[in-house]
């Protein structure tokens, strides 16, 4: 089974992915020996994910955090939304402008890589899709904290069973922070993840807002700044106040406090 996306990356990218491609295949060993009955039933319909082609040419790597796929077992991620960004426009029965959670991380993705521009000069959502993850466009980086697909036809988080993946995938060896590492983001941004946020390295608080708080996050000695924020699918959410204005602000002040040179 491959287990990373089969998507076009540019040749200097092949490294990582044969390395995230190992890190998935113990990943995946791990679920099928876990003594969890619940994890161990679900190993071979693990839903992985990564970084979409032409993340590390950015002039800013970004990597979002979510909690968990819906109604994808046993596919990749990447390749799901990969499609659904360039060419269906849809996610599920919605257009991908209306979509909360995917076009609130295409307008934020866009506007820090580049330069943090007034909102009003960001594309649509399906104009950035037309070109996301090729040589012309932007990408990202995206992996759920829970690898396992919430298959169910309710809205909310399935928290029993990320909470039991999460568990499983730090108990003998923290997968969820190597993979942090191994995809060396700039930027991680993180959907109210809760307690579990120690998952992904060791934090070292700068700043709490009201709708983002900000961290140093060191993964295995990758040092990123991580701004844990309101789930990107959050009802009743402004994208500009809610996000996109909090996200910029809290980058400029954590490069005010460390002069660390983010996109002008």
């Amino acid at each position: 089974m491959k287990l990373t996306a089969d998507l076009p990356y540019p040749i200097p990218e092949q490294t990582k992915l044969a390395a995230l491609e190992t890190l998935f295949q113990d990943w995946q060993t791990s679920f099928a020996q876990c003594t969890n009955d619940l994890i161990r039933m679900q190993a071979d319909e693990m839903v992985f994910d990564g970084f979409y082609p032409f993340y590390f040419c950015q002039p800013k790597r970004i990597l979002f955090v979510g909690r968990e796929a819906r109604g994808i077992a046993g596919c990749n991620y990447l390749e799901v939304l990969y499609g659904a960004y360039r060419e269906g426009k849809r996610i599920g029965n919605k257009h991908l402008n209306f979509d909360s959670f995917h076009s609130r991380m295409l307008y934020v993705a866009w506007g820090l890589i580049k330069g943090m521009p007034d909102w009003e000069n960001i594309p649509w959502a399906d104009d950035i899709g037309d070109s996301f993850g090729s040589d012309s466009g932007i990408s990202f980086a995206f992996m759920n904290l829970s690898k396992v697909s919430n298959e169910s036809d309710q809205w909310n988080s399935d928290w029993e069973m990320i909470g039991a993946a999460h568990d499983a995938a730090t108990r003998s060896r923290n997968f969820i922070r190597d993979e942090v590492a191994l995809l060396e983001p700039e930027i991680v941004i993180t959907m109210n993840l809760e307690a579990r946020l120690d998952s992904l390295g060791k934090r070292e608080m700068i700043e709490h807002t009201p709708k983002v708080n900000t961290y140093w996050l060191d993964s295995s000695g990758h040092r990123s700044l991580m701004l844990d924020c309101y789930h990107f699918s959050a009802p009743g959410m402004n994208d500009v106040t809610g996000f996109y204005l909090p996200i910029c602000e809290a980058v400029r002040n954590a490069q005010a406090c460390a002069d660390v040179q983010f996109p002008k």
